[in-house]
């Protein structure tokens, strides 16, 4: 079976909760129905362990999960919003609409804790970051959501796709790029940004020293 469609769902309801049960009976007909391929649930009202563990903060949440996609939700769905993000889970820019839309919702932080939870993720940001067809909204989104990860490992194990993004032909992701790459903070990216206060582009030029300046004030905190 294709991986894409192999999804599996995790459901954290409670005992009172008003929207669990439209949840539960959407996604276990989803699986009765074969559109999913598990779904596991835990009430944590007898067992809090795991959403502590996840840092679940409300219920209902849930998470949609295959080889191509983490997706996660919390509060109230409908049924048809459900069946939507089934569908756009298996498809292959499936992480891409999820962070879009919810960008665009001013849901940073649930995309914050997706990749926490799920550090691959973070190759959807670097494949939109690439994309010169990613809109400004979307970018300023972005933006601030790798300001969220500033001087984590997150950051550090991309620092080759970022360096690649700052030697492309754009001018304008080459300078966001150079400022991605003083946010991870790691002392071995230094000389990459001081050859780039050498740029014959003065803009490449500022945008390098500035980042230097930000990149030795996180390794001095």
């Amino acid at each position: 079976m294709d991986s894409k469609l192999n999804i599996s769902v995790e459901l954290f309801v409670a005992t009172g909760c008003r929207h669990c049960p439209l949840i539960l009976n959407e996604l276990s007909e989803q699986l009765k129905n074969g559109k999913i391929a598990s779904l596991n649930v835990t009430n944590i009202a007898v067992d809090n362990k795991k959403a502590e563990k996840l840092n679940i903060r409300s219920v209902p949440w849930f998470s949609l999960t295959n080889d191509h996609s983490y997706m996660i939700f919390s509060g109230e769905h409908s049924p048809k919003e459900i069946q939507k993000w089934i569908q756009t889970a298996q498809t292959d820019l499936g992480m891409q609409k999820y962070i879009e839309e919810f960008l665009g919702n001013g849901q940073l932080m649930t995309i914050a804790q997706a990749i926490q939870l799920q550090p691959k993720l973070f190759s959807s940001i670097i494949n939109m970051l690439e994309d010169e067809e990613t809109s400004m909204n979307i970018r300023i989104g972005l933006d601030a959501l790798i300001e969220n990860f500033s001087a984590s490992k997150i950051l550090q194990q991309h620092s080759d796709e970022f360096k690649k993004i700052a030697s492309a032909d754009n001018v304008r992701l080459q300078i966001d790029a150079l400022h991605y790459i003083a946010l991870t903070g790691d002392k071995n990216n230094i000389d990459f940004l001081k050859d780039k206060t050498k740029d014959e582009n003065i803009q490449i030029k500022e945008a390098a020293t500035e980042a230097l300046e930000t990149l030795n004030d996180l390794l001095s905190e």
